[in-house]
């Protein structure tokens, strides 16, 4: 038995099998393709994890079929994440039922095509399905009711070192004594913040161990409101949606609360954030900053602010890929033809209106947070070209937060970078410019970066 695959793509469609094929070369994941199922059933036994599986059935008229399709791919993916690509006219009900068959996620050819949500999905799955601990927060034989994992640097795979139920002896923490991080399975992050509040640990170090546990509970349910936000099987599950939502308004409440007791709480947060799609997945960690930056300012309702930010990029996700791959490589938008550039300063639009179509209670003062996190001091910003004093403080809160955010990303197995730099350059460029932020603004938050 090999290695896990990441993305297997099962499908006779020529598009689908290139779509898939050109993520997977963009994201360096390992890609196989095959036909039909037949031929998915020829892979039984070959890996020992398939990640991320695209199923095609837009051809497939009889609902049976396609149920037939998703079950064989099940067989085969166990435990892996299926998404599959349905007519642009498929109904809900056709929908929901291949979920409840097997599938994970449903998308339509349309979105399948012209949209990023296949990115950030396969991101999520892939790469992002990780969070990264500290190996110094576990005592001496405490028994984890999750598994840890080690980086291993030359091919950057995953292996477990601590199978979950089994006792953390000397004798293994001095095998591990050289390894100063391990990961976790991301849906196993709410037993590790359990086991770190049953432990508590009123120390500096202790209160930051609560503090990631916190942020990586927070990413988790925002992953899912994302993915829930994204999924045209969910259409009518406002319940669900409204829990993840309010789930993640309490979970930020606690993060921030803990937050405002850890010093360096900025560089706390960074090391325990991964990814690579781009600002959606990255919203917790602006979330967090942004927190931070209002209750330390007195600038915004701070949790008006963090939920802003969670749900100010969603739109992106409704932008074609060719627009976000290109964001991606270059780090910035200024590779987008003029075209593109109007479709991107369209997003904190789309963003609004993808959660007011779940019903998503957000208030009027996050809504307008939401569509002025791109608006700039000088009216050069977008979508709107709003005047300053049109623009919510929390809206600039936002945007410097994601501006420092880039500039201090980690990625999987790179070295960590220093925040307070990352920021007080920020400062300093914003303050000469005077451009994005107006001066009242960044005399604000100078005290506190």
């Amino acid at each position: 038995m090999s290695a896990r695959l990441n993305f297997l793509c099962v499908s006779a469609d020529t598009p689908t099998q290139e779509r898939c094929e050109q993520l997977s070369n963009e994201f360096k994941y390992e890609f196989l393709k095959v036909p039909g199922p037949d031929e998915a059933m020829d892979l039984e036994g070959k890996y020992d994890q398939i990640q991320f599986t695209v199923i095609s059935v837009q051809n497939l008229k009889d609902k049976a079929d396609m149920v037939g399709v998703v079950q064989v791919t099940r067989h085969i993916c166990k435990e892996g994440f299926i998404c599959v690509v349905a007519a642009r006219r498929m109904p809900q009900e056709t929908a929901a039922f291949l979920k409840s068959s097997g599938a994970n996620m449903v998308l339509l050819e349309n979105e399948f095509f012209d949209t990023s949500r296949l990115e950030f999905l396969a991101s999520q799955v892939i790469r992002a399905s990780f969070s990264p601990v500290k190996l110094n927060e576990f005592p001496v034989n405490s028994t984890l009711d999750f598994t840890l994992y080690h980086l291993m640097p030359l091919n950057q795979k995953l292996l477990p070192v601590l199978p979950k139920g089994s006792p953390l002896t000397e004798n293994r923490l001095k095998k591990m004594s050289e390894v100063s991080e391990v990961f976790i399975r991301r849906d196993e992050i709410d037993r590790y913040r359990q086991f770190v509040e049953l432990n508590p640990d009123l120390s500096g170090a202790g209160l930051k161990s609560r503090c990631r546990a916190q942020y990586l509970s927070l990413c988790h349910s925002h992953t899912q409101l994302i993915f829930l936000l994204s999924d045209q099987s969910e259409i009518a599950s406002y319940k669900e949606g409204k829990w993840l939502y309010e789930r993640c308004e309490a979970l930020a409440h606690d993060l921030l609360a803990t937050l405002s007791s850890v010093a360096e709480a900025w560089d706390v947060v960074n090391n325990s954030s991964l990814g690579e799609f781009g600002s959606v997945e990255r919203a917790p960690t602006v979330a967090s900053y942004a927190g931070l930056l209002s209750l330390a300012s007195s600038q915004g309702e701070s949790m008006d602010v963090m939920v802003a930010a969670l749900l100010s990029d969603v739109g992106i996700l409704e932008l074609s890929p060719q627009i976000t791959r290109k964001i991606r490589q270059t780090m910035g938008t200024n590779s987008l033809t003029p075209e593109e550039m109007a479709d991107y300063q369209k997003h904190p639009l789309l963003s609004v209106n993808r959660c007011l179509a779940r019903k998503l209670q957000i208030k009027d003062e996050v809504r307008e947070m939401i569509l002025c996190t791109h608006e700039r001091a000088d009216s050069k910003g977008f979508p709107e070209s709003r005047r300053l004093e049109k623009i919510p403080p929390g809206a600039m809160l936002i945007q410097f937060s994601e501006l420092v955010d880039r500039k201090s990303i980690v990625k999987m197995g790179q070295a960590k970078i220093s925040v307070k730099d990352c920021r007080l350059n920020l400062y300093e460029a914003a303050y000469k410019g005077h451009d994005i932020f107006s001066l009242g603004f960044l005399q604000k938050i100078k005290p506190v970066l």
